[in-house]
């Protein structure tokens, strides 16, 4: 029995048997195994490739090469297992399958067109408002209302010529940032505002045309007067963004010969450093900023600087070339008495006064006898000690006054309190009117000589402290509310006759006095509104009135500190959790219904 097993099994094959196990029948038994492998690398190719690709740029060729191989392995599936292909596809579930990509082609489309749409609409100039929210908390990426209403005083068309060096990560960035603001210049402009960009590499002729020797700049065209305004930008290494805002705008203002109104910082008394920047300290330099970027031409003068500019102004004239406001950042020295070997300070600064010029007075408690006696002209006058209210201020010093809207202590209906809800004084005294309405002069038609308007008081708890300890004494302390900041609209001094121009318009002068200079110093100007409290008074003085309300937006930076473990934790999961999540639980469901 076991000898012819044998023998059967030595038996030779037939050749139709034989043929099963040659190459092509061996490949037409293992076709399904064939496919599922060709699939399963042809997909794991594809998605090393694409992984590669997309976030390992220094391997992008690699990745390149091995998406392809994988592509094509599953072309050479999709060719073997051409029947199934086309049962799936042609069949009902195929059909199912068909309008289902349909539908998600059709909402694509349709969800492109519709963004197209509205992005060409928010692309034109003077876009509808509701086209375009901003949704920073500093409203960074659109144009502040001073931006727009200087490109509306433009009466030409401008080019922007932006002069980059785009070859280096930092170049490329910083013209990136710089293309999103050139663009909203683009929008907002009614006469036309276009910009190109332009290497200076590349276009030597170009760069020497508009005198441009250093890289980032802009030159800002009239493409009529060919009037030419060239501004350099910050070092691209520092930081993406190279031009402010306030860099084009001044610019335009050069271009169109629009005259940028004067405000003077006066020194020699004394006053807060306006080139201190440094943060947490009694220097001016965040005001300085503040101001500049409403578009004033601002510098500091000595009252001898100021004599020789009114020297060359007639009061007959309206004020000529006359500095639109001046400001005194707590001098604590007096005004000069004019002798034989000095000038008249006081007379001076009576002088602008008289020729239409507008005065900040930001004074402390001990403000000397020259600055009581200007300011008594104008019937006002200042305390002599700090303030206490015990009811509103910055613990635990009771003389650090907070100064707030909804406590009734800031004056509703006046262009510089408007906007302002909280302020906080630290170590201020009040200021006060001298004369009431009644014993105010008036014109022949009837026109007070001054109107005084009270912007901001303590509360009732409140007294001038005139001792050490902090406690009301009714023989020597002024019981409150007290006023803390004045607005005084004049047409001439309690004693003197008003003048006129030589348009017969009576000369007006504005003065804001202020029992305090600390709340505008480093050290407070970004709290509560102080800031605006400021800004708002120059442009109030300045007659500026549309720049009220509205400060030009402060660049924020909010930056996320993170280790590399971190950063690679957070750049991996974003990139790849939630697709490789969703697509596990898509093949779980499909397998399940297979």
């Amino acid at each position: 029995m076991v000898d012819q097993d044998q023998s059967a099994l030595s038996r030779p094959l037939p050749e139709d048997a034989r043929s099963d196990f040659s190459f092509v029948g061996r490949l037409k038994s293992n076709i399904v195994s064939i496919q599922v492998m060709l699939l399963l690398v042809g997909v794991g190719a594809s998605l090393i490739g694409a992984i590669v690709w997309l976030f390992i740029r220094n391997l992008a060729s690699a990745g390149i090469l091995v998406l392809g191989i994988g592509v094509v392995l599953l072309l050479i599936d999709a060719a073997i297992s051409w029947r199934a292909v086309g049962s799936a596809i042609f069949g009902r579930r195929g059909r199912y399958g068909a309008n289902t990509v349909i539908l998600v082609i059709a909402f694509i489309a349709i969800s492109a067109i519709l963004n197209w749409l509205v992005f060409w609409l928010a692309d034109r100039p003077e876009p509808m408002g509701w086209l375009r929210v901003d949704t920073t908390a500093t409203k960074q990426f659109i144009l502040s209302d001073q931006a727009i209403a200087i490109l509306n005083s433009v009466n030409e068309p401008i080019r922007a010529n932006a002069f980059f060096v785009t070859d280096t990560p930092s170049g490329a960035a910083a013209w990136r940032e710089t293309q999103d603001l050139l663009n909203e210049f683009r929008r907002r402009s009614s006469k036309g505002f276009e910009f190109r960009l332009i290497d200076p590499d590349l276009e030597p002729n170009l760069a020497a045309e508009f005198g441009v020797t250093v890289t980032p700049s802009i030159a800002i065209e009239g493409l009529e007067t060919r009037r030419v305004e060239t501004v350099r930008g910050a070092d691209p290494r520092l930081g993406p963004q190279v031009f402010t805002e306030n860099d084009i705008s001044t610019s335009l203002l050069i271009v169109s010969q629009i005259e940028q109104k004067g405000v003077l910082f006066i020194t020699g008394h004394g006053e807060a450093d306006i080139t201190d920047n440094e943060d947490g300290t009694n220097g001016f330099g965040r005001a300085l900023r503040a101001i500049i970027r409403d578009n004033y031409a601002v510098a500091s003068a000595t009252m001898q600087d100021l004599a020789r500019i009114l020297s060359t102004i007639d009061v007959g004239d309206g004020g000529g070339n006359l500095p639109a406001v001046i400001i005194f950042a707590g001098p604590r020295t007096d005004l000069e008495i004019g002798t034989t070997d000095t000038i008249d300070e006081v007379a001076i600064l009576l002088q602008y006064m008289r020729l239409g010029g507008s005065v900040l007075f930001m004074f402390e408690p001990d403000t000397t006898a020259t600055w009581r006696e200007v300011i008594g002209r104008y019937g006002l006058t200042i305390g002599t000690s700090q303030l206490i209210d015990t009811s509103s201020f910055v613990a635990p010093n009771a003389n650090f006054l907070q100064i707030k809207k909804s406590n009734g202590q800031i004056t509703t209906g006046h262009q510089i309190t408007d906007p302002i809800d909280v302020i906080y004084m630290p170590g201020a005294t009040y200021v006060t009117r001298t004369v009431d309405d009644a014993s105010v002069p008036l014109t022949d038609d009837g026109t007070p000589y001054f109107k005084a308007t009270l912007l901001a008081l303590t509360t009732l708890a409140s007294w001038e402290e005139s001792g050490d300890a902090i406690e009301f004494d009714r023989e020597t302390d002024i019981p409150g509310p007290l006023p803390v900041a004045v607005a005084v609209e004049a047409i001439a001094e309690l004693s003197r006759t008003p003048e006129v121009d030589e348009n017969g318009d009576l000369i007006r002068t504005n003065i804001v006095l202020i029992g305090d200079v600390d709340f505008g110093t480093n050290s407070f100007f970004s709290s509560a509104k102080n800031g605006d409290l400021l800004a708002n008074s120059v442009n109030w003085l300045a007659r500026d009135f549309e720049l009220i309300s509205t400060r030009p937006k402060t660049r924020v930076f909010r930056e996320l500190v993170l280790t590399q473990s971190e950063r690679d934790f957070i750049r991996w999961t974003g990139w790849l959790l939630m697709p490789v999540l969703f697509g596990t639980i898509g093949m779980a469901s499909w397998w399940r219904r297979r």
